[in-house]
């Protein structure tokens, strides 16, 4: 555990943070020497970091692993052994310029690959997206609608009920009443509830 957090603290420190500052002089500088030197050490590191995700998983359990590339990193950013530099010159720059057309004929399938992959999916995203909203807004549609129609027929059951006259279970009678009285009808009883006289004068 004290050995990985050593190591990757001196990665951090002597190869990165270094190296990004004597870059930075040489950019400042405008030395073509130095520029080419610093392009080979980050391409060099590049391939390492690439290396060491894999080594990480896989030989972290070997005995002095972390002293190891602690070491190699010593070697490639050390101005005095200048390993990165002999490195590229040695493996890296041949392979490259060796393999150069193959590399540039998949990176441009890759890229023409992934944009077509990511058309596709954006498309895909986009429709289930937009099936999703108008699904919702045919659900609240649906529910709105619903309780529009429950108000309405609440409303008109009450509008029923108010216009039976003299009330629910009340209805006025006159027919068939020989003496002319009305009768107010609430249940099972009849009670009068007017009296209406008519009087005839006889002129002599």
């Amino acid at each position: 555990m004290v050995a990985a957090i050593f190591s990757r603290l001196t990665i951090l420190a002597v190869g990165i943070l270094y190296p990004a500052y004597a870059s930075f002089k040489a950019v400042r500088a405008k030395s073509h020497r130095d520029y080419t030197k610093w392009m080979m050490y980050w391409i060099v590191f590049a391939l390492f970091q690439a290396t060491e995700t894999f080594t990480d998983i896989f030989l972290s359990w070997l005995p002095l692993y972390y002293e190891v590339k602690i070491l190699i990193v010593l070697w490639l950013a050390l101005p005095i052994t200048e390993g990165s530099k002999q490195l590229y010159r040695v493996v890296i720059h041949p392979f490259l310029l060796k393999h150069e057309d193959q590399i540039d004929d998949y990176l441009s399938k890759a890229g023409q690959s992934g944009l077509q992959a990511l058309r596709k999916v954006s498309k895909e995203g986009i429709n289930r997206a937009a099936a999703t909203v108008v699904t919702s807004a045919m659900k609240g549609q649906a529910v709105i609608t619903e309780a529009l129609l429950k108000s309405q027929n609440t409303s008109n059951s009450t509008d029923g009920s108010s216009a039976s006259g003299a009330g629910p279970g009340m209805q006025v009678a006159s027919g068939g009443n020989p003496n002319g009285q009305v009768y107010l009808r609430h249940s099972e009883m009849m009670e009068p509830f007017e009296v209406i006289e008519e009087e005839t004068s006889v002129g002599v």
